[in-house]
């Protein structure tokens, strides 16, 4: 029997809990389409962000790069993503494994504003 990700112990189960955390986000995709809006949602490898207008039809699967915006206007590194989801909630976003751990150390730093 398949387990799903409602399952407890499922395969598509999240391994960390999301932080309600609303910053800035730009996500530039491989089609050339950017996306600017707010997160709503992180965890160290993932994002739910929801973009200022409609996003394209078709983007689920698509790879691309976010960048997080500070209010004083600076930009982050870039962080590979893939789009994982498209619905009424927003764009969820897996950040690529081998960036997971800056990413996670980027979004810790600046929770407690230490990022300059």
């Amino acid at each position: 029997m398949k387990q799903d990700k409602h399952t407890p112990g499922g395969a598509n189960q999240r391994v960390c809990e999301r932080l309600k955390v609303s910053r800035t986000a730009l996500l530039e995709l491989e089609t050339g389409d950017i996306l600017m809006g707010r997160t709503l949602d992180i965890s160290p490898r993932g994002v739910l962000m929801e973009p200022d207008a409609a996003p394209v039809a078709g983007l689920s699967g698509k790879a691309g790069t976010l960048y997080i915006i500070s209010d004083e206007g600076r930009f982050s590194i870039g962080y590979p993503c893939k789009v994982v989801r498209l619905d009424a909630g927003g764009v969820a976003l897996e950040i690529h494994k081998n960036a997971a751990a800056a990413f996670g150390s980027y979004m810790a730093a600046e929770l407690l504003g230490v990022v300059s």
